[in-house]
């Protein structure tokens, strides 16, 4: 991804943002003047040096350890080059130097209020009795940009820029700001971002697969222009095929690497374990948010409740992964021979995770009964992959003669096509089930043959 002369933010602009650069792979040298290296020695985003970037998806991909700091930086790379092309095309008309500030720097602090463990703990939904809330981690990026005061002093001394504003731009569900706040929170969140671009082929390099990797980047930055409002990003119509490699590869990366089975068994395992420690009081929620991944696996490893201890060791060494008794899509629940499996994966499909538990315990007592012995509740744990995940197929297509759009089959027979395909298929249900009682719990149930849910390579701890 060579910048052209073109890219990246005018020389002389008041906030030094040129200097001695920071090697980064998939990124090259990252020019870091005294603003950036000023940010990156905070506190909140050294941090994220301990953050992996895919949780435990080194578990099944052992070059998956890249981390939240690496990714930033490759983030403020693609924010430079997308900023500088928007410039390029527009001048000063719609983002003025302060917003370009604004804008870089909150690249830089995007996933400041990331937790441990990619998206997993984000996954938990607020306990209906208020024992256990876990807010998106922009929420918790909000905390960080108002209360460090080393972060506050650095934007405020070397970005020229509020906090508070910098809050608005990365939070993508606020409303908050003026038209030219929302105008940057699009830039960052929408359909078109550095993010997205960055994290897609950073995360392919080190899984060690191609698809994101087959994005055409430049051509893609060299169409891109703002919508006729002014307010989103779109493509003219030579970018077309260039975001098409951006849907494709997007599609292939959740369904083949962010979802995968084995991966989303550890979540859930890990999901089980952290859940039962929080509800059981023996751990800390913001000791367990504020921690990094190996502060965060010591503190629940710590923790007294048979569950957590149990889970947690099952994620060491050795592995002891749950086996799946399902897996795929909510329509291929139908082909299933036994109604009662049906009807609870039917139900599973809609739960939420407090739900699932109980829908899952009250069949384990039928089981325990049936089988005349004790099965602990985390024996048997659900996981659905994709609830309300979109990955936005839908890009304008800017500067023709009438407004259209990549979700038009007439623009573009990939996009549609993968929408669809990505509801059906990506998405999918898994039953899983500790290894003592995958056999018996799929007779119980009248589902196929056991599946084990690991990829055979052996990794290390999470």
């Amino acid at each position: 991804m060579e910048p052209s002369a073109r890219h990246g933010p005018p020389a002389g602009w008041p906030v030094p943002l040129e200097g001695q650069p920071v090697r980064v792979p998939l990124s090259g040298n990252v020019p870091a003047g005294p603003a950036v290296r000023a940010l990156l020695d905070t506190a909140p985003l050294q941090r994220l040096r301990g953050v992996r970037q895919l949780g435990l998806a080194h578990l099944v991909y052992p070059g998956a350890t890249h981390t939240r700091f690496e990714h930033s930086l490759g983030v403020y790379a693609t924010g430079r080059l997308l900023l500088g092309e928007l410039l390029a095309r527009r001048g000063r008309t719609l983002l003025g130097d302060a917003d370009g500030h604004a804008f870089l720097a909150a690249c830089l602090l995007h996933d400041v209020g990331h937790y441990p463990f990619s998206h997993t703990l984000e996954e938990l939904p607020p306990h209906p009795e208020g024992r256990v809330r876990v807010p998106p981690h922009d929420e918790r990026a909000r905390a960080i940009l108002l209360g460090d005061p080393e972060v506050v002093q650095v934007l405020r001394r070397h970005w020229a820029a509020e906090p508070e504003r910098i809050a608005r731009i990365i939070d993508e569900r606020s409303t908050d700001g003026d038209l030219v706040d929302g105008r940057l929170r699009h830039m960052l969140c929408g359909p078109l971002n550095p993010d997205r671009l960055d994290y897609l082929g950073r995360d392919s390099q080190h899984v060690g697969v191609p698809y994101g990797r087959g994005i055409d980047v430049e051509r893609l930055l060299a169409a891109i222009d703002f919508t006729e409002d002014g307010m989103a990003l779109g493509v003219t119509p030579k970018g077309v095929s260039a975001v098409e490699t951006l849907i494709f590869a997007s599609y292939l990366m959740y369904r083949e690497i962010y979802w995968h089975h084995t991966v989303r068994a550890a979540q859930a395992m890990l999901k089980r374990a952290v859940a039962a420690a929080l509800l059981d009081g023996g751990l800390d929620q913001e000791r367990l948010v504020a921690a990094d991944d190996e502060q965060a696996v010591a503190l629940l490893r710590a923790c007294a409740h048979p569950a957590t201890r149990e889970l947690m060791a099952a994620l060491g060494p050795g592995r002891g992964l749950y086996r799946r008794l399902y897996s795929g899509g909510e329509a291929d629940i139908e082909s299933l021979p036994g109604a009662a499996a049906r009807d609870l994966l039917h139900r599973l499909a809609e739960a939420d995770v407090w739900e699932g538990e109980q829908l899952l315990s009250a069949m384990l007592q039928g089981y325990a009964r049936h089988i005349r012995a004790d099965v602990p509740a985390h024996h048997l744990l659900f996981d659905v992959a994709g609830r309300g995940k979109e990955l936005f197929f839908d890009i304008p297509v800017v500067g023709g003669d009438r407004p259209r759009s990549t979700a038009d089959p007439e623009v573009s027979l990939i996009a549609p096509t993968l929408a669809t395909n990505f509801d059906r298929h990506a998405k999918r249900l898994q039953l899983l089930a500790h290894p003592d009682h995958a056999r018996g719990l799929a007779a119980y149930l009248g589902l196929g043959p056991v599946r084990d849910a690991r990829a055979g390579i052996p990794a290390a701890a999470p």
